[in-house]
C-alpha cells in the first residue's frame, strides 16, 4: 500500500499543536518511531513544540531554510523512521515540501503535515501552497478558532500596536516581538477589520503620492 502525504490546516490557535502531541502519542504506543520535524523559521520555543498547556517535545529535525531534507547529513534519521510529522509547515521552502513528496513516494514513509495556509494578507505561505499541490489528503481541521464575533475562523489577522494591518514582513512570530499579536477572524470580519481598511489606507497613500 502507498502510505500517504497529508496536509492538516486551520487558522491559529486552531489546536493544531495538540493534534500533534495526540498523533505522536498514538503512533509512539504502537511501536512506531517518529520523526518531528519542525522549520528553523518557527523560533518559538526553539528545538521544542509547546502547546498551550505548557507541555513539549524536542524535535529532531530543526529544519534551516537552506537545508536538503535529501542531504547525507538527515539519512539516518529518515532510514530508521516509520513516521514523519512536520509541524509549522507553511514555513517550510516549496523546494522542501516537494522533497517531503519525494521521501513520501520513494521511501514509502506516511508523512502527515500541520500548518497555516494562509498569512496575514490573506495570501498562501508558498511551503502550505506547494503541500497542497502535492498532498494527497489535504485537510482543514475541525477546531476550536474562533472569531471576535463567535464563527468559526478561517483567517489569521495581525495586529500592530492593537491595530490591524496587511503591511509588514510576512513572517514575524508571535511572541518574538511584543507589539505583534495576532487574532483569527471569519472572512467578514476580516474584510471589514482588515482588508477594507488597508485597502482605504493604501488609496489615501496613492492620492498623496
Amino acid at each position: 500500500m502507498q502510505e500517504k502525504l497529508i496536509f492538516y490546516y486551520s487558522a491559529m490557535k486552531g489546536g493544531k499543536t495538540s493534534r500533534i502531541f495526540s498523533k505522536i502519542h498514538d503512533l509512539e504506543e504502537n511501536g512506531q518511531i517518529v520523526l518531528l520535524i519542525k522549520p528553523e523559521k518557527d523560533t518559538k520555543g526553539k528545538k521544542e513544540i509547546i502547546n498551550r498547556k505548557g507541555e513539549h517535545i524536542p524535535v529532531d529535525i530543526l529544519l534551516g531554510a537552506e537545508e536538503s531534507l535529501l542531504s547525507q547529513k538527515y539519512f539516518n534519521e529518515l532510514f530508521h523512521c516509520d513516521h514523519i510529522i512536520v509541524d509549522e509547515a507553511e514555513f517550510i521552502t516549496p523546494e522542501q515540501a516537494t522533497e517531503l513528496w519525494e521521501i513520501n513516494k520513494k521511501m514509502n514513509i506516511p508523512i502527515t503535515c500541520f500548518g497555516l495556509k494562509g498569512n496575514f494578507k490573506s495570501e498562501l505561505f508558498s511551503g502550505a501552497a506547494r503541500l497542497m499541490a502535492l498532498a494527497d489528503e489535504i485537510t482543514e481541521m475541525d477546531t476550536n478558532s474562533l472569531c471576535l464575533c463567535g464563527a468559526p475562523a478561517k483567517f489569521n489577522a495581525r495586529k500592530v500596536d492593537g491595530e490591524f494591518t496587511m503591511e509588514g514582513e510576512e513572517v514575524v512570530i508571535d511572541g518574538s516581538n511584543s507589539n505583534v499579536e495576532y487574532v483569527p477572524l471569519c472572512g467578514g470580519c476580516f474584510y471589514k477589520k482588515v482588508y477594507s481598511k488597508g485597502k482605504m489606507k493604501k488609496c489615501a497613500k496613492e492620492r498623496r503620492k
